[in-house]
């Protein structure tokens, strides 16, 4: 029997996975003095979805190195991660600082499940790759922190996403088993963290994430939800089996 619900953030209650995406490709863009587009970055960027924020930096700057080496120039790769990391942070705090900008991204139905089973008394999670800082200016906004039993960040885990740790962590908290959870995902490294940590996930899917998901082969199509109103109705059929 189900007990808990455990909610990733980013792409799932709201849709900041397009907001980092520009800031990384706006940061790009600018520290490669415009040679490297910001759509050629936006395009790219589903490789880096729910991966943790160092885990992308690396990314982009392996992937962008030799434009950012043009205008870095020659020297120590960590300093030039940390260059991107600095850029791609200052456009991101802009970002979180646009409240209507932020309220736009909420995903409704998404908030409308969490919303319905906090009514129902199950126990709520949230298990996300973004810091805390980051995070609790969002669920602040959103207005959901009272509502969550658990609120776990990449300040809680040494492994990021794919590895469980972050799962294995919040039935721990929760002192309930694998088979007793229920995680609601977008990503493909979430989705596998969850797997990897025995539990059910149902994935619900974005412009994004959407094409890795299927291509992914690790659900099934009935835990697949790409029409977002079938949600509720969905996950509510499985967890009252």
């Amino acid at each position: 029997m189900i007990k808990a619900i455990i909610f990733d953030l980013d792409g799932t209650l709201i849709q900041t996975e397009v907001l980092k995406a520009r800031s990384y490709a706006e940061a790009i863009h600018l520290l490669t003095n415009e040679v490297v587009s910001v759509q050629r970055v936006m395009e790219s960027f589903k490789d880096y979805v729910g991966l943790s924020r160092m885990e992308v930096v690396a990314g982009v700057a392996k992937e962008y190195n030799t434009e950012l080496e043009k205008h870095f120039g020659e020297g120590d790769l960590k300093a030039m991660r940390q260059w991107v990391l600095d850029k791609r942070l200052s456009r991101y705090r802009n970002i979180l600082d646009d409240e209507s900008l932020l309220r736009e991204h909420f995903c409704p139905f998404n908030l409308g499940l969490l919303n319905k089973l906090h009514q129902d008394k199950y126990k709520l999670v949230l298990a996300t790759m973004s810091h805390l800082t980051e995070a609790s200016k969002i669920l602040n906004i959103m207005g959901i922190e009272d509502k969550l039993d658990a609120i776990l960040t990449r300040d809680d885990v040494e492994q990021g996403k794919p590895d469980p740790e972050i799962y294995i962590k919040a039935k721990s908290i929760l002192k309930v088993s694998s088979d007793e959870c229920l995680v609601i995902e977008d990503s493909v490294n979430g989705i596998k963290a969850a797997l990897n940590a025995g539990m059910r996930v149902f994935a619900v899917t974005n412009n994004i994430t959407r094409k890795s998901v299927h291509e992914s082969n690790l659900l099934p199509d009935t835990h697949i939800i790409d029409d977002l109103t079938d949600l509720e109705s969905r996950v509510y059929r499985f967890i009252s089996k």
